[in-house]
């Protein structure tokens, strides 16, 4: 694959997303699921909520499922990630199984290190709203 076409697709699949990422250069231990004879390590390359990508010596496959560890620095354990895509040693991981303690978990990291120009993207969720027949202001919800 040329490098020209290996950008196309990088830019493809960020224009994809649907959650933020950060950058994040961490080692990971993976294993296959339901073979705990395939055990490897690889570096973070990126995280969010949804998946992350990482670079690995390990021939990974598309479509392989994996448990991973991450150490952020507190432990997080991804029950089921599955390999979404693969551009050499890079490849890209969408978190298919994660129990909620450790969705807190990473989303507390995330939040941590959420880079300011993000937050100034995100909408807010709640609006205080006054009313003129009500005494006291209430929430409302904004889509």
């Amino acid at each position: 694959m040329s490098s020209a076409t290996a950008q196309q697709n990088r830019q493809s699949r960020a224009a994809q997303r649907q959650t933020y990422r950060i950058t994040v250069t961490r080692r990971l231990q993976f294993a296959q699921r339901h073979k705990t004879s395939r055990i490897g390590k690889a570096f973070l390359l990126d995280l969010s909520d949804a998946g992350c990508s990482l670079e690995s010596k390990s021939r990974l496959i598309v479509g392989e499922r994996l448990a991973l560890v991450l150490e952020l620095p507190q432990t997080v354990l991804i029950t089921e990630a599955q390999v979404v895509w693969i551009d050499g040693s890079r490849c890209g991981l969408s978190f298919a199984r994660i129990s909620p303690i450790e969705r807190s978990r990473l989303r507390r990291f995330l939040w941590k290190h959420l880079p300011d120009a993000a937050m100034s993207d995100l909408l807010p969720l709640f609006a205080t709203v006054e009313e003129p027949h009500h005494s006291q202001p209430r929430l409302q919800i904004l889509r």
